[in-house]
């Protein structure tokens, strides 16, 4: 039996079948109305014949060849007749199938959206003999099958299944070998939701466990809308895509993790983040001004919960403008204050930047909005393909887009952030948060007026007034939002270029064709317009319009997004590039604040996403239910093991509706192993910092105090990951593919390679059902010893203090030892090496470190490996890095004696504890800036 299992993903305009375990075809919406393409067109798939492969050249790295047209197909359009095949040998475990047309017509993914580029065909190869793929195929029709030589199994085969290749739709269909297990494709929240999220990742991984297990991996590398179905009772995957070429990346494995390290290599491992990045994080959407924040950082500090940055959500801004304050409520002088203080005691702050820029409307056209009007005067908005300004509606109200493929597009962010941002004048952020990046736009069908949805929606809101009481906040001076109480802050005028910046004068004479004096929808049905309505409707299950619309039950890949026929400056349309303006806007992002802050890392945090984003992700909204909270898990899975990102999380007690106490209490645990841990909900939401409640507050000051003592544990999977591609999560069948019942776990991971993590998962439960596998762990809160048998086991009397965390035998941990509130604190401290041994005796760990901040540290870091095999513990590696925290304590687990100990032949205080088997060697003083060995007797 074939099976689809855990990380399922959905892409931005991707689809996937459900469900979980047996996948099926994909079943179509009966609730929204498809508008017939006006693309002449048959539907009918099982009547295209495919391509007769000729003008073969076999040479020792592959092979070319010239793919043509047995007979008309048109199941979705015209065919391209003549297609170039080249397959690749590109590594020996990387095989690459490369199908374009011959004319060069159809669309290719962009190197621009990556930090590298994608790897050119031809610039890398190996002979076909040191490959461990295989490529096969057959001439009439052509089909092909890729083989992994060790074991003969079939990757990837498209015997039976002739190849689509036409203008606007592209079909590649495989069979699944017995046994195969699905995990990827894209963002998705598998057996719940199952509507498109925000990212674009068109990579699964398909696992075989059992007695003989394996892993491959395939990628299409496509920016095109696509689903992907599993026909014939999930017994063969498809590609559907609305266009591109067909760019196939096979990899080996064979195991799963070094399937993701291959696959990484082609569209490149996350970047690095600064050490501060990886605390803790507190944000709201619905602040009431900036007094409001400030208490929130109060409050913090007095319920003693390590706070490392606080965000502010859209509030900031004056009516939703990008690049603004709303004077009256967060006034310039009153966020500086603020920031400063965080700076003071080494904390940080980020606010939220949107692509989408305020545009004005006919009621206001009197003022000058200087974002918007830089924009225009450098040309870099998205336009129609009249010449106007494409509208959309976001929360300022009718918007614009930026065209990230403009030429003076970097510039112009450049600009706007060194005017808001100006550390000495304006609103000096650590990081950046990049939300509606897909891009996203509230109106539900195209032809809608921008000024009636604006106005249904009431975007911008209606402005709070300001506080009219002063707030009394211990560590602030009383004031409040737009009054001058204490004279620290000046007087806010509003004349900073980080203040109010006004509306423009805009005209629209085209665009509205009369329609400024109405709210009626102004402009006809394009029904005959093949970018907006191509043949082939991809089933991306977007909100169907409201019944108030003209068009209801209407369907259009546009909807809520920016037009698909829309041309950018690179002369590719948003129907081409759609699930690429995130990532395009991550990296214009990345670049300006390094040119704000030239020697330091960039933090930027990012919804939209594609194979490659440079930006850390989080997962957007979610809910505050438990059935999100378990799929977080999945979610998070997905990208770190998967989709090759490093730096990832959810928004800690959920987003949307109310939280509970006890569900922010084991979510605040969760958070705590998410490479990115953040709080955060809505505005319509009540209060859930983590100090609103007794066991919230409980939760986050003992998780909290791991994640800091962690966090070196953590930095280092993130170095490792920047590295080579190695995931800094794993679901338990990738480290236990011997046991064929890890692969149905979804609610227990590893977070790195050494620690087991087992959430609880039910309303007001102190117990858990948890999967120990067959291996040695210990627990990571007392470190005795626990024997895995491969199965399942009641943990019970599980407080809000603790969470089930195991270490996994054959680790070595390096710990913070001792107490801090912040990662600078954090950084000071002394080390703990906490020795874990296999079944086998022995260990290993790593440890990376270096300033925590610097772009470029050059030969300023260091790269410690630690080694146990149960005589000795040896410390060795690249030491560039003048480390001034030293190791002060080591503690060996799983021991039945008492071990004494000496470093580079001095003995040190050594201390055993019979009920648990430990070890302690305290009151050392190993320096990290050198080799050491410990001898053990």
């Amino acid at each position: 039996m074939i099976q689809k299992v855990l990380l399922l993903g959905l892409a931005a305009s991707t689809a996937l079948a459900k469900p979980i375990v047996h996948p099926q075809a994909i079943h179509r919406r009966d609730d929204v109305t498809i508008i017939p393409s006006a693309v002449n067109h048959t539907g009918d798939v099982d009547a295209c014949q495919g391509y007769t492969l000729g003008s073969i050249q076999a040479t020792n790295t592959g092979v070319d060849g010239v793919l043509t047209l047995k007979g008309d197909c048109n199941a979705y359009g015209p065919d391209y007749e003549t297609l170039k095949l080249t397959v690749r040998y590109e590594t020996a475990d990387r095989l690459r199938v490369h199908i374009a047309d011959s004319e060069g017509k159809a669309h290719v993914v962009p190197d621009d959206v990556t930090s590298n580029g994608w790897p050119k065909i031809g610039d890398t190869a190996v002979s076909s003999q040191k490959s461990n793929l295989e490529f096969k195929y057959t001439e009439d029709p052509f089909t092909f099958q890729v083989i992994r030589k060790s074991d003969k199994h079939v990757i990837f085969d498209t015997t039976d299944s002739p190849l689509i290749f036409e203008e606007q739709y592209l079909r590649i269909r495989s069979k699944l070998a017995e046994g195969s297990n699905l995990q990827g494709l894209g963002q998705h929240n598998d057996n719940f939701t199952h509507t498109n999220l925000y990212g674009n990742h068109p990579f699964y991984v398909n696992q075989h466990v059992g007695k003989n297990p394996s892993a491959s991996g395939t990628y299409l590398l496509n920016s095109h809308g696509m689903d992907v179905i599993f026909p014939n009772n999930g017994t063969e995957v498809e590609f559907n895509a609305l266009g591109g070429i067909a760019d196939l990346f096979f990899f080996n494995g064979p195991s799963p993790a070094e399937v993701a390290k291959q696959a990484s290599q082609v569209w490149g491992p996350s970047k690095e983040v600064p050490y501060w990045a990886l605390g803790y994080h507190s944000c709201r959407y619905g602040y009431i001004d900036i007094a409001e924040v400030a208490e929130v950082i109060a409050n913090y500090s007095a319920a003693g919960i390590p706070l490392q940055t606080q965000w502010m959500d859209i509030d900031y801004m004056y009516d939703r403008w990008i690049m603004t304050l709303d004077p009256d409520r967060f006034g310039l002088e009153k966020v500086r204050y603020v920031i400063d203080k965080l700076h003071d005691t080494n904390r940080d702050f980020i606010v939220m930047v949107d692509p989408a820029t305020f545009s004005g409307t006919p009621n206001q056209t009197t003022d000058t909005y200087e974002t918007f009007n830089s924009g225009v005067e450098e040309d870099i908005f998205l336009k129609l393909t009249n010449g106007d300004l494409y509208e959309g509606v976001v929360w300022p109200g009718p918007t614009v887009f930026p065209d990230w493929t403009h030429q003076n597009a970097q510039s112009w962010w450049n600009s706007e952030f060194a005017k808001f941002f100006d550390p000495a004048t304006g609103v000096d952020v650590s990081g950046i948060w990049l939300d509606m990046n897909e891009p996203a736009n509230f109106l539900p069908y195209l032809e809608a007026n921008v000024y009636r949805i604006s106005n249904e929606r009431i975007s911008p809101p209606v402005r709070r007034l300001p506080r009219l009481i002063p707030r009394e906040i211990p560590g602030f001076p009383a004031f409040v939002a737009g009054q001058n109480i204490s004279a620290s802050f000046g007087n806010d005028t509003g004349s900073s270029d980080a203040a109010r910046r006004s509306l423009p004068q805009h005209t629209l004479n085209a665009r509205l064709s009369g329609a400024v004096d109405t709210l009626d929808d102004y402009l006809s049905p394009e029904l005959d317009n093949q970018w907006l309505y191509p043949p082939y409707q991809i089933d991306d299950r977007r909100s169907a319009p409201s019944e108030s619309d003209s068009t209801q039950g209407r369907k259009n890949i546009s909807d809520y997004t920016a037009r698909t026929d829309v041309v950018q400056a690179n002369g590719a349309r948003i129907y081409d590039e759609h699930n690429l303006y995130g990532s395009r806007h991550a990296i214009v992002t990345r670049n300006a604040l390094v040119e704000r802050y030239p020697a330091k890392r960039p933090f930027t945090v990012a919804r939209s996403s594609f194979s490659g984003t440079p930006s850390a992700l989080w997962l957007g909204d979610n809910l505050s239910t438990w059935d999100l909270y378990i799929a977080t898990i999945r979610q998070m899975l997905q990208f770190t093991a998967v989709a090759g990102v490093g730096v990832i999380g959810a928004d800690t007690c959920g987003f949307g509706g109310n939280t509970t106490e006890t569900l922010c209490a084991r979510w605040t645990w969760l958070g705590a192993f998410n490479t990115f841990y953040r709080n955060h909900n809505g505005d319509d939401s009540i209060s859930q910092e983590s100090y609103r409640w007794n066991l919230t507050t409980i939760a986050a000051r003992a998780s909290g105090r791991v994640r800091l003592e962690l966090l070196d544990y953590t930095y280092t999977m993130i170095h490792q990951h920047s590295k080579d591609g190695s995931p800094t999560m794993y679901p338990l069948s990738w480290l236990h593919p011997t046991e064929a019942n890890t692969v149905h776990i979804e609610t227990q991971f590893y977070y790195g390679p050494s620690l087991l993590i087992s959430p609880v998962v039910n309303e007001n439960a102190t117990s858990v059902d948890v999967h120990i596998p067959k291996d040695v762990y210990y627990d990571y809160f007392t470190y005795k010893t626990i024997q895995g048998k491969g199965a399942q086991v009641t943990l019970t009397d599980v407080g809000y203090d603790t969470m089930p965390v195991y270490i996994r035998g054959g680790s070595i941990l390096p710990l913070r030892n001792g107490n801090s509130y912040t990662t600078g604190e954090n950084q000071q401290l002394p080390f703990k090496l906490v020795v874990a041994p296999g079944a086998d005796g022995t260990a290993t760990g790593s440890l990376y470190l270096d300033d925590g901040e610097s772009l470029d540290v050059g030969d300023a870091y260091s790269e410690i490996t630690f080694q146990y095999d149960g005589k000795q513990i040896k410390i060795d590696g690249k030491f560039g890095y003048n480390s001034t925290p030293k190791i002060e304590t080591i503690v060996i687990a799983g021991q039945h004696s008492k071990k004494t100990g000496k470093v580079d032949g001095k003995a040190c205080s050594s201390k055993f504890d019979k009920n648990s088997g430990i070890t302690t060697l305290s009151g050392l003083s190993i320096s990290l800036n050198e080799a050491s060995t410990v001898k053990l007797e």
